[in-house]
């Protein structure tokens, strides 16, 4: 196996497309795919199932991707090293689920970039589900989660803690658990849940403690939002309640856009965790950005 081969092929798989790894690589896409084809020659196995409509790996094909982002990953690594270069400039993109990522990652990374001018990060939103199997499937070297998921060779920092209340709408039509300190489960069936869709770590929390308490979410009438600033603008316009991260709408509490309450008898407490593959060669930047939120938020944590 030759470097360009396996530069052919990983740049093939992120983009899904090889007229466009043709143009990310500056090559014609004949050549591209002779590459790969190339490559599979070698292997003695297919790389791709060509028979779909979309870039879909093989069994194989999922494999080499994992090992050939590493050798890529280390060439580069060791090319830094050698030209004693400590973080070069570097595109990164990480992963992470909504609420880090649209309230604790950007204020970090804004401090990381100041710190390492060289480096660039792209945050690209998922589910905490997502995020995992992202980050197992080595398509981003970091991720910041919600939820833990079990996928081999994953391994999780905490990073920030983090407690799910539930958001009522200041309405006339909610004075009746507007007017109490905290909530039962029994209040919320009363009106319209409104939640994010499965494999969001949010749901997942409260689905696991309803289910703790012996409540199905069959109790309740649902609407589902793949958005958590839909859900906060649907509960400000008297849409339903919804059970939420506390850091997503402080903004419209403290605007009297909306008012919180604690949930009695659910344990909601959670923290958000950075994830990363353990056997993944990260780059210098990489590395260096694993070990700034690292310590960025336990700072935090500890004022």
């Amino acid at each position: 196996m030759e470097f360009y081969q396996l530069e052919a092929f990983v740049m093939v798989v992120s983009q899904r497309s090889f007229s466009r790894a043709a143009d990310m690589l500056y090559l014609s896409q004949p050549t591209v795919s002779a590459h790969v084809k190339s490559l599979e020659n070698t292997l003695g196995t297919a790389l791709f199932d060509r028979g779909k409509g979309e870039i879909m790996l093989t069994p194989a094909g999922e494999t080499l991707y994992r090992y050939a982002c590493d050798m890529l990953d280390l060439r580069k690594k060791t090319i830094c090293e050698i030209s004693e270069k400590k973080v070069s400039a570097e595109v990164l993109t990480m992963a992470a689920s909504s609420v880090p990522c649209q309230y604790f990652l950007p204020g970090a990374i804004a401090r990381f970039e100041k710190k390492i001018p060289t480096a660039t990060v792209c945050l690209k939103q998922e589910n905490s589900r997502r995020v995992c199997e992202s980050v197992f499937n080595y398509q981003y070297p970091l991720g910041v989660v919600g939820e833990r998921h079990n996928l081999p060779r994953l391994a999780y920092v905490p990073l920030m803690e983090d407690i799910l209340v539930a958001a009522i709408p200041n309405r006339e039509e909610y004075k009746s658990v507007l007017a109490r300190k905290e909530l039962s489960v029994e209040d919320l069936t009363e009106f319209r849940l409104l939640l994010r869709e499965p494999g969001s770590g949010t749901r997942s929390l409260l689905e696991k403690e309803l289910q703790r308490v012996g409540v199905g979410l069959g109790r309740f009438r649902i609407s589902i939002y793949e958005s958590q600033e839909t859900i906060k603008q649907a509960v400000r316009q008297g849409l339903g309640v919804t059970v939420i991260s506390r850091f997503v709408v402080e903004d419209y509490e403290q605007f009297g856009l909306l008012s919180t309450r604690p949930l009695r008898g659910l344990e909601l407490a959670r923290r958000f965790s950075l994830v990363y593959h353990d056997k993944r060669v990260l780059s210098n930047a990489g590395r260096e950005l694993r070990r700034f939120l690292i310590s960025f938020f336990t700072a935090e944590e500890e004022k």
